[in-house]
């Protein structure tokens, strides 16, 4: 991609914005372990990265019995500049 910074003329790159997250997932107490409130065993932590996308509705109606609004979902990306730093944002067609 060629693309030129609006600001400052540098070179623009292509990505993403993503959101990573960490859950910490109590210990799950056992038949054998009822009555201990502390278990030895240590918690659990569960990582996720989502990323964020745009939705809209289309204008039609779908459904056979109940009718509702179609939406259509496309993945947000960007470009930042290499030289100032500024993110452009822009939603485009998502492909699995």
């Amino acid at each position: 991609m060629d693309k030129k910074c609006p600001k400052c003329g540098g070179e623009m790159t292509e990505g993403e914005i993503r959101f990573d997250s960490d859950t910490v997932m109590p210990n799950q107490m056992n038949a054998y372990m009822t009555g201990i409130p502390n278990s030895p065993l240590p918690a659990v932590y569960q990582s996720s990265t989502s990323k964020p996308y745009w939705e809209e509705k289309t204008g039609k109606r779908t459904g056979f019995i109940l009718k509702s609004d179609e939406t259509k979902t496309l993945r947000i990306k960007g470009l930042r500049c290499t030289l100032c730093g500024y993110v452009e944002m822009y939603a485009a067609e998502k492909r699995e």
